[in-house]
């Protein structure tokens, strides 16, 4: 692999945005069948990122269960499908934790979240500077929302993205394509789980 493509892992940070039991495990059989594939890959890349030294941080979208903090701008999305632009799970329930498989450890971090960039309200960007972590391998969803979001600003900060394409995913199949294969190519580089794990050196 050429040098350019390498990732120094201390200066590297994983970044597990979203990846929620309201996500990659739900109730819903066939949903849970078509997550599989993505909660797989990301135990594929959290043991990379373990076995690679480099910081794990989680994020997890919650409202309040009152909905004080629910977004209502109005978007031409809402005003289509009538649901707030913002559908997060509910502080403290099963549903805003993660997956057994992929469950953080004590030395991970875990950031609530409650709009769509991981950075936003959050502390990570703040984390990162304080670990000297200027570059994030990031995957999650929806690709074409917040891992979008994410990555953008990301770019804004002089933070290097690198997107892990297996471990992303979207409920709109060509929005999540288009973010792949176009719109985030121009703010990350966008690359397989294998690709990602050769950058590693793992």
């Amino acid at each position: 692999m050429a040098d350019a493509e390498r990732i120094d892992r201390q200066r590297t940070a994983l970044i597990a945005y979203d990846v929620c039991r309201r996500a990659l495990t739900p109730a819903d059989p066939a949903r849970r069948a078509a997550m599989q594939p993505v909660l797989d890959a990301w135990v594929r890349l959290i043991a990379t990122a373990r076995g690679a030294g480099i910081p794990i941080i989680y994020t997890t979208p919650v409202s309040r269960a009152d909905g004080a903090d629910v977004v209502m701008l109005p978007t031409d999305l809402s005003a289509e499908t009538g649901v707030p632009p913002l559908t997060n799970g509910v502080e403290g329930t099963p549903e805003a934790g993660f997956p057994d498989e992929i469950a953080p450890r004590p030395e991970d971090y875990v950031f609530l979240k409650r709009r769509p960039s991981a950075f936003y309200g959050t502390g990570v960007a703040e984390l990162l500077h304080m670990l000297r972590r200027d570059v994030i391998i990031i995957g999650g969803g929806a690709t074409n929302r917040g891992v979008e979001t994410s990555v953008r600003e990301a770019f804004n900060r002089d933070i290097a993205s690198v997107v892990a394409r297996e471990c992303c995913w979207g409920g709109d199949a060509a929005a999540h394509t288009y973010s792949l294969d176009k719109a985030m190519k121009m703010y990350a580089r966008i690359r397989t789980l294998a690709q990602v794990t050769a950058m590693l050196g793992a």
